[in-house]
């Protein structure tokens, strides 16, 4: 590919697979140092193993978890959350503690990862929050 990342950071964060993944492979074959980071290091480190991407731990309902990154990651260039944690199953089984941690992780975790991120993020850098699902249904017959 190309060096358009030379010398930048790119802070993913969720699963070691689909978007996430392939932002984090585009970023390190574009140049960049890449920290990927989800709630399972180890996987994440085997995902990428061989590869040179650290790995590192956070959970996005955890603003703790979030701010300890942020200052173990120190400056960065870009941000992108992917993290999910989807309410599934026949709507007459849903509860609510289910709908509130995928609230919290699509939406309030990630605002918060940009709320600790944006006092370290270096000029011309962005954040990409993916929050909405590209299907959503509910089952109301059982």
């Amino acid at each position: 590919m190309g060096n358009a990342l030379h010398d930048k950071t790119v802070v993913v964060v969720g699963r070691g697979s689909g978007i996430a993944r392939a932002v984090a492979l585009r970023a390190h074959d574009e140049g960049a140092r890449v920290i990927v980071a989800g709630r399972d290091k180890a996987k994440l480190a085997d995902a990428y193993g061989g590869l040179d991407v650290t790995a590192e731990t956070v959970d996005v309902t955890d603003d703790t978890s979030i701010s300890t990154l942020a200052e173990q990651v120190g400056a960065v260039d870009h941000v992108v959350s992917t993290a999910s944690a989807r309410a599934r199953g026949k709507l007459a089984d849903l509860e609510r503690k289910n709908l509130q941690l995928s609230f919290d992780t699509k939406v309030i975790g990630p605002t918060m990862l940009a709320k600790h991120f944006a006092q370290q993020m270096n000029p011309g850098g962005s954040f990409v929050l993916f929050s909405a699902s590209t299907r959503s249904r509910s089952t109301p017959a059982t």
